[in-house]
């Protein structure tokens, strides 16, 4: 039995308390729509909840992109429904989303995410679990790439996107309707330059078209949301932000540049031994939650 110390006993025989076990986390759930896999998170509490979607990284996974941010712990403090989708792989490893200019297996096999999401989003609607008035998506690099592709076609079904470190490509459809857009990038990024183009060696072999720039995607969405006046602008040591906040039906793009930060999900743990880069000082779980608590369908 793993234990602590306390003292000596009769006849010298060492004594232990039982150390308490440590707390369980919290579980994911197996869940499948169609042939396609996703994890869930499901805080106990009564009713329909939001629902937040979070797509991860190109040759991520869910439960990597959860224990990088924190999205379970987040989900569990403040009531909301946690899904991680899987991507797709040639092998079953290395999953990737077609977000049309990007990425791999996915993109090259011409994969119907936006399908799979929309089923995803009807399942945990028809569940009773989701709030078909609070559902939200987020992703990060790859991930934020789909979460753009999403909130185009899905807009009349979801209240708010976040994207990290992700991209336009230039050739987007009109959206279906107005999306509230927090888009965050990061100054230092080498697999997603703020200045677009083709991405690191590691990425560019996954592209078929080069990134826009950072800001083209801000104001694209500005743009498409029918924002009236140009962006608010600020400043602090962490990072740059331009705010549009005079939209229409309720919508917003707000649009980060996280100083000192490269590719990664702002604020959170990169995940692999020996790995030293910077993700900011910006908390971008926080971040999301916060702009997606602010806005409802």
């Amino acid at each position: 039995m793993r234990g602590v110390l306390i003292g000596l006993g009769l006849m010298g025989v060492a004594l232990q308390l039982a150390a308490p076990a440590p707390a369980a986390e919290p579980s994911l759930q197996s869940m499948t729509v169609g042939s396609r896999e996703y994890k869930l998170f499901v805080p106990p509490r009564p009713g329909p909840k939001p629902l937040v979607i979070v797509l991860h990284g190109g040759g991520g996974n869910g439960a990597q992109v959860a224990r990088s941010a924190g999205l379970v712990e987040k989900a569990a403090k403040e009531g909301f429904v946690l899904a991680l989708p899987e991507g797709t792989a040639r092998l079953g490893k290395l999953q990737t989303w077609n977000a049309g200019g990007c990425c791999a297996y996915a993109m090259r096999q011409g994969i119907d995410d936006v399908g799979f999401i929309r089923a995803l989003i009807d399942a945990e609607v028809a569940s009773g679990r989701a709030d078909p008035k609070r559902i939200y998506v987020a992703g990060m690099s790859n991930g934020g790439m789909m979460t753009h592709r999403i909130a185009i076609a899905l807009g009349d079904r979801i209240a708010a996107a976040t994207v990290f470190v992700g991209s336009l490509f230039g050739d987007e459809a009109k959206p279906v309707a107005p999306v509230p857009m927090l888009i965050v990038n990061a100054a230092n990024d080498e697999d997603v330059p703020i200045e677009g183009g083709i991405g690191s060696k590691t990425v560019r072999g996954a592209q078929s078209a080069p990134f826009k720039p950072a800001r083209y995607a801000a104001t694209w969405w500005a743009s498409a949301d029918g924002c009236r006046v140009n962006p608010t602008r600020s400043e602090t040591a962490d990072y740059v932000r331009e705010l549009w906040s005079d939209c229409a039906k309720g919508s917003a793009v707000d649009f980060y540049i996280v100083k000192d930060a490269e590719h990664g999900w702002p604020g959170g743990t990169i995940g692999r031994p020996g790995v030293t880069r910077s993700t900011g000082r910006v908390n971008g779980t926080d971040l999301m939650w916060a702009f997606f608590a602010a806005h409802h369908r």
